[in-house]
C-alpha cells in the first residue's frame, strides 16, 4: 500500500469515527473512544491525531553504560537545565482527551513551554520491553523519557539497572498529595525510581446477555458451554495470578510448582478449545463486539464501556483477584530528565490528577481525587460521574482491597521459569 493511500485511509477511518461521536456538551470520554472509534479506527483516529504509533524515536544521545556494557541507575548529582522537550510512552486511552486533544499535555506545555510528544504505544509490558531492551542493555537512549509500566515490570527494569533514580525534590506535588498505598511500594522502596500513574484491578468481564448467567468465579473461564469465546490475557502475572488463586494459592507466596499446576490447567483450557485468544489491550474490542462472553479484564475497561452496554459485567471472583499499578520511571539514558520531573509532578497536582481520572476511570493515586470526582458530580448532576464516584472498583473499598492480591516479586531465575512455562501455554495452541 503506497503511502498516499494508508493516509486517505486513515482520513476516511478517522471521519467514519468522528461522524459516530455524539453531540453532547461532555467531551469525549474514555467510553466514547472505546464505543465510537474501536480498535482500529482508533488507532487511526489517534495517528491522525498526532499521536505516534509503535516506533519508539530515534535512539540517539549520551548514554550512562559503565565499562561492562551493562546499564547503570546512577543518576547525575543534580538535575540538568530543562530541555524544553520531552517524549513519554504510555498505555492507550490513558490519558484525558476531547476528539483526540488532551487538556493535560495543552497546559503542561504551555505552562512550562515544553515541546512534549505523547505516545500511547504499551499494549503489553514484555512486548514494549522487547523494544527497549537492547538500548537500556547499554545505556542508550530509549527514545523516551518517561514510560509507564506495571508494578513487577518496574521492579525488573530496577534489578537490571535500566531506570534513573528519581529526585524528589523536583517532586513536591507527589509528596504533598501522593496516597498513602501509593508510597513506599514494596516493588520500588521509597519510590526511589518510580511514582504511581493509575492502579487497577484484574478480574472477570463479561457479556450476559451472551453467558446467559452470572459469572462469580474463575472456574467460569474454564467452562466449555463458552468455547471459543473466552478471553485470557498475554500478561503472564495476571494470568497465572487468576489461575493460582483459583487453586487455593496466594499469587503473593506461590513458587514453581505452583506455578506448573496453573499451566496444566491453562493448557487443558487451550486444547479443550474454550480459549479464543490470549489478549493485550485488544480483548476490549472483542469483548464490546460480542466476539468474547467473558473474559480476563481489567476493571475500568469494563466499567467504561459498561456505560453504554448494560449487559457487560465485571466482576472480583469469589477466589479473588489480582491487583497492579502503573508506574511512570526515567529509563537510563533519558535526554530529558528535568523536563521528566516536571511532568512526573504536574499529574499529581489534584485538579490535573482529577481530570485524568474522570477519563480514564482507573484509581489515581493523587488522595483528594475520590473526594473531587463526588464534588463535581454532585455539582453536574452527571450520572456518569455520579457512578464512577461511588465505585467500589474503582475506589476499592476495604472489603474489595481484602479480596485482591499483589504480584509477587520474582527473581531473575523464577521469572525465567515462569516465563518459559506461560510461553509454552499461549505458543504452543
Amino acid at each position: 500500500m503506497s503511502h498516499t493511500d494508508r493516509d486517505r485511509d486513515l482520513d476516511r477511518a478517522v471521519a467514519q469515527a468522528m461522524a459516530r461521536l455524539p453531540r453532547s456538551r461532555r467531551p469525549l470520554s474514555r467510553r466514547d473512544f472505546l464505543r465510537f472509534a474501536g480498535a482500529g479506527a482508533g488507532a487511526a483516529f489517534l495517528a491522525a491525531c498526532g499521536v505516534r504509533g509503535t516506533s519508539p524515536p530515534a535512539t540517539t544521545g549520551p548514554g550512562t553504560a559503565t565499562g561492562t556494557g551493562t546499564a547503570t541507575a546512577q543518576p547525575t548529582a543534580t538535575l540538568p537545565p530543562k530541555a524544553g522537550a520531552l517524549d513519554m510512552a504510555n498505555w492507550i486511552a490513558y490519558i484525558d482527551k476531547d476528539h483526540g486533544k488532551s487538556t493535560t499535555l495543552i497546559e503542561f506545555r504551555e505552562e512550562h513551554d515544553i515541546d512534549m510528544s505523547y505516545s500511547e504505544v504499551i499494549n503489553d509490558n514484555e512486548e514494549f520491553f522487547g523494544q527497549i531492551r537492547e538500548p537500556l542493555a547499554q545505556g542508550q537512549s530509549t527514545g523516551w523519557d518517561i514510560i509507564v509500566m506495571t508494578d513487577w515490570m518496574i521492579a525488573k527494569l530496577i534489578r537490571l539497572g535500566y531506570l534513573q533514580t528519581l529526585h524528589h525534590d523536583a517532586l513536591p506535588n507527589f509528596e504533598a498529595n501522593a496516597a498513602d498505598k501509593f508510597r513506599d511500594p514494596v516493588f520500588d522502596p521509597g519510590n526511589a525510581h518510580s511514582v504511581a500513574w493509575a492502579a487497577g484491578i484484574t478480574g472477570i468481564g463479561y457479556d450476559r446477555s451472551l453467558t446467559g448467567r452470572e459469572l462469580t468465579s474463575v472456574e467460569d473461564l474454564f467452562d466449555p458451554a463458552f468455547a471459543g469465546h473466552v478471553g485470557m490475557f498475554t500478561e503472564m502475572r495476571d494470568t497465572f495470578g487468576l489461575v493460582m488463586l483459583s487453586q487455593g494459592v496466594d499469587p503473593l507466596q506461590a513458587t514453581v510448582d505452583d506455578a506448573r499446576n496453573a499451566q496444566a490447567k491453562l493448557i487443558e483450557q487451550r486444547d479443550a478449545g474454550i480459549v479464543r485468544s490470549y489478549y493485550g489491550n485488544e480483548y476490549l474490542d472483542q469483548l464490546a463486539t460480542g466476539n468474547l462472553w467473558a473474559t480476563m479484564a481489567w476493571s475500568g475497561d469494563v466499567f467504561a464501556l459498561r456505560v453504554d452496554n448494560p449487559n457487560l459485567e465485571f466482576v472480583i471472583p469469589e477466589e479473588g483477584a489480582m491487583r497492579w499499578s502503573d508506574n511512570m520511571a526515567i529509563p537510563v539514558g533519558a535526554e530529558h530528565p528535568t523536563d521528566a520531573h516536571l511532568f512526573m509532578d504536574y499529574v499529581y497536582r489534584p485538579d490535573v490528577a482529577t481530570r485524568i481520572t474522570e477519563w480514564v476511570w482507573y484509581e489515581s493515586p493523587v488522595r483528594q481525587v475520590p473526594e473531587m470526582i463526588a464534588a463535581d458530580a454532585a455539582e453536574s448532576g452527571d450520572d456518569i460521574l455520579e457512578s464512577l464516584a461511588a465505585s467500589d472498583t474503582v475506589f476499592p473499598s476495604a472489603e474489595v482491597a481484602a479480596s485482591t492480591h499483589p504480584y509477587k516479586v520474582l527473581d531473575e531465575a523464577e521469572e525465567q521459569e515462569w516465563k518459559d512455562l506461560f510461553q509454552q501455554v499461549v505458543q504452543g495452541g
